[in-house]
């Protein structure tokens, strides 16, 4: 399992982030969109780079 950093919006507000573990990006797009049905994605999920 990789983790996934997913940008989002909710209505016209700022720009939030989740944390999503998935073993793929489209994985992950799609448990995101399932866990959120009300926010719209922002872009794809991007690999979450570890510091």
């Amino acid at each position: 399992m990789r983790r996934w950093t997913i940008r989002y919006r909710i209505g016209a507000s700022q720009y939030y982030s989740r944390i999503v573990e998935a073993p793929s990006q489209a994985d992950a797009n799609r448990i995101f969109d399932a866990e959120m049905p009300g926010a719209q994605r922002c872009g794809s999920a991007q690999p979450l780079r570890n510091r």
